[in-house]
């Protein structure tokens, strides 16, 4: 029992920071303005659904998203990996990404309403 946490701590651990670099390297760069990351559909998604200030929370939000992303995607995979039936893991491992997806979005975007005021 104590081997398979510790095992699914590295593969955790290597998938965030494998996604992270990924986000990091080659998704931010083409998201350096806010017309840019625009068309980015978490962002977009974000900023009309809180009715955020695009241009004072862009940076923030986009770097926000950068290390949720990867986590949503090496959660579900953890849980993925650990499911033997391949159908299975599919459906569960969509329904778990959709779930954080929605949760974690909808807490930034509460969090950064909250803050809108202050310049954050």
């Amino acid at each position: 029992m104590k081997e398979a946490v510790i095992i699914n701590t590295i593969y955790f651990l290597s998938s965030y920071i494998l996604m992270l670099l990924i986000y990091i390297l080659f998704i931010n760069r083409r998201r350096k303005t806010y017309k840019e990351g625009k068309k980015a559909p978490e962002i977009d998604y974000i900023i009309k659904k809180f009715k955020l200030d695009p241009n004072t929370n862009y940076k923030k939000l986009k770097w926000i998203i950068t290390f949720i992303n990867p986590l949503i995607i090496s959660l579900t995979f953890i849980v993925v990996i650990n499911i033997k039936s391949f159908t299975l893991g599919i459906l569960v491992g969509f329904v778990i990404m959709v779930g954080l997806v929605y949760s974690l979005y909808e807490i930034i975007g509460r969090i950064l309403k909250k803050r809108g005021n202050k310049n954050v």
